[in-house]
């Protein structure tokens, strides 16, 4: 394994499942680090540093989150692996979420997502909405999430070769608009393009603005689902 692959923890009490997110990641380029269960978390990340945390939801309780999220620090994003009829209502709004059963894709799409991230930025909470009709200098897109920092967005038929690093984002609907760093860009579906930027505020009038558009718009839950279908 190369010395800069990226190292990531994985929580996982299932052995047949831990062995395929171990190999998913590994054929992946990632340096995958086995953990039986949580408790090894702040001992391993003395010992050998990983940059993100993929665990199942079984291992995370209510009480340990504030210590797990402690000790991961500030930039390692958590990847949390159940049920969709999990209690999801304990799991932090900037974790990323995996439904189970889980694909190859979806789960190496949702790392991708995850690390290209971070949780840095990530300062408010992320507000899912049905994926309301956007424009990206002028080119048709979706909002899928937002926050008080970013957004992101889906372009239909898209391409990363013609998406700047810079744009305008207007959502008609609300009539509001906003100028967006483009920070990543992913391909989770054959016809399909994911972005995620950051919102610039260089006014307070824009920043007012774009803050009234997160909190008015229609929400379809604060925890992020990656779906296989996506």
């Amino acid at each position: 394994m190369a010395g800069n692959s990226v190292r990531i923890g994985v929580a996982c009490p299932v052995a047949g499942e831990r062995a395929a997110f171990l190999e998913w990641l590994t054929l992946a380029g990632y340096d995958p680090m086995p953990m039986l269960s949580i408790d090894t978390v702040g001992r391993d990340l003395t010992t050998r540093p990983i940059e993100a945390l993929i665990a199942d939801v079984s291992l995370v309780s209510a009480s340990d989150l504030p210590r797990i999220v402690k000790t991961l620090g500030q930039n390692r994003p958590l990847v949390l692996v159940g049920h969709p009829n999990h209690a999801i209502e304990e799991v932090p709004c900037w974790a990323t979420w995996i439904d189970r059963p889980v694909t190859r894709d979806t789960f190496l799409l949702s790392i991708a997502l995850a690390l290209a991230e971070g949780r840095p930025a990530r300062r408010s909470p992320r507000k899912m909405v049905p994926r309301l009709s956007s424009l990206i200098d002028g080119v048709s897109s979706r909002i899928v999430d937002l926050s008080l920092e970013g957004v992101r967005l889906e372009i239909p038929g898209g391409s990363p070769a013609v998406l700047p690093p810079y744009f305008t984002l207007r959502v008609p609907s609300f009539g509001v608009a906003a100028k967006v760093k483009r920070v990543w860009v992913a391909m989770p579906a054959q016809g399909s393009m994911w972005c995620g930027g950051i919102v610039e505020r260089q006014a307070d009038k824009n920043a007012a603005a774009w803050n009234k558009f997160v909190v008015n718009a229609p929400g379809s839950g604060e925890i992020i689902h990656i779906q296989a279908m996506l």
